[in-house]
């Protein structure tokens, strides 16, 4: 994989270097907890494979890999450096830092796409940023769940402080008002707060008595202190966060009856779908294809980002060279805002626009409603009770 070029220059809206010579995505790698090395593992199958069946016009796709540090600022810092090497045709963030990147694509002029899962990094639009995560439906699928299915109209909120789950309150009292469901009272929590220090929030929302509790599922003390309130008594949803293993391990039988929207290629059983599901035929090569190449690791939900975000760059730019078009950073910008749904990523058919730099298909493509099972101390996925086997509603 390539090394970032050091320059003095940020490389501007050209980019893309000359006509031959590898053509460069740069990838911006934290640390573990925030899945760092899933996202890389992502990114370096689908330049493998891109590779494989001839590169880009013949041309290779090779990889600038950089690391943030864990922090916003290091996110941005490995941006602006990247830029700096005019063989960049565009960077991915999976990690914290997607906002700090946003606020220096205007500037920098490097295509970007991240998987931030906050509408707010995409609305209002800006012309290099991009995202291909799905936004407030991780959060208003599980109400629809709530509503449709447990016909259930009241729900009480506890969110932690990531930049993902500081959207999930206003998403899901959004939804609310879109559908005639209440939100009795919303409590926020640190995303590190021990099982004490999460219980006073918690004990407020059980005071309010609502139908469900929404608990995001990041701190696994959140459950372990509801299960200590005895606040099983009642259905509770969450999001995706379950859908990391490690999160999942954590939280344990805690969290077996929590219902959350999660991606189709996390379940352990993949005929649970319907047979005709392209995504399902996605997730059994995907998934067969990760596991060959790391055959020590299990396998990282996580990392589709990372797959999708190289080969959505390398559609771009195959796309851009085909219509005899200079390969630069505008050229290939200008085309990832106008996906018109050839491109089949881990999220469904893309289709984007000048307005919408969402580079996904519909929720209900990708997502189904999930309940997690501990087998020991392995974490099996499957479909909630109830749920539609065809896609989640958002």
């Amino acid at each position: 994989m390539g090394v970032t070029a050091c320059g003095s220059d940020s490389g501007g809206s050209g980019g893309g270097g000359s006509s031959s010579g590898p053509i460069k995505v740069a990838g911006y790698i934290g640390p573990a907890a925030q899945g760092g090395p899933d996202y890389q593992d992502g990114m370096k199958l689908a330049a493998k494979q891109i590779n494989a069946a001839g590169g880009i016009d013949g041309r290779k796709i090779e990889l600038v890999l950089k690391e943030t540090g864990a922090t916003p600022q290091g996110a941005a810092t490995a941006y602006r450096d990247s830029a700096r090497d005019k063989a960049v045709i565009g960077g991915f963030n999976g990690s914290a830092g997607a906002l700090a990147i946003s606020g220096l694509t205007d500037q920098v002029k490097l295509p970007a796409i991240a998987a931030s899962g906050s509408d707010k990094l995409i609305d209002p639009v800006k012309k290099y940023m991009f995202q291909n995560s799905a936004g407030s439906e991780y959060a208003t699928s599980a109400i629809s769940y709530m509503t449709n299915v447990l016909k259930k109209k009241s729900v009480a909120i506890l969110h932690y402080d990531a930049d993902f789950s500081t959207g999930l309150a206003p998403a899901i009292e959004a939804r609310c008002k879109e559908i005639g469901c209440k939100v009795t009272t919303v409590q926020a929590s640190s995303g590190t707060a021990s099982t004490d220090q999460v219980t006073a929030q918690l004990t407020k929302m059980k005071a309010t008595n609502p139908d469900v509790y929404y608990i995001e599922t990041l701190n696994p003390n959140g459950y372990k202190a509801a299960k200590q309130l005895g606040m099983f008594d009642r259905p509770i949803i969450g999001e995706q966060w379950l859908s990391t293993p490690a999160l999942a391990a954590a939280c344990g039988t805690n969290c077996e009856t929590v219902t959350y929207g999660g991606h189709k290629c996390a379940l352990t059983d993949l005929n649970q779908l319907n047979a005709d599901d392209p995504i399902k035929a996605f997730c059994e090569k995907y998934v067969k294809d990760f596991t060959t190449e790391y055959p020590d690791k299990p396998f990282a939900l996580y990392s589709i980002y990372g797959y999708d975000a190289v080969n959505t760059f390398a559609d771009a730019a195959r796309k851009v060279l085909k219509a005899g078009k200079e390969l630069t950073r505008d050229n290939v910008t200008a085309q990832l805002e106008n996906e018109g749904g050839d491109l089949l990523t881990s999220h469904g058919s893309v289709k984007s626009s000048p307005t919408d730099h969402a580079l996904v298909g519909e929720w209900g493509e990708a997502y189904v409603d999930t309940r997690i099972k501990m087998k020991g101390k392995t974490v099996t996925y499957a479909l909630a009770p109830g749920a539609d086997k065809a896609g989640s509603t958002p």
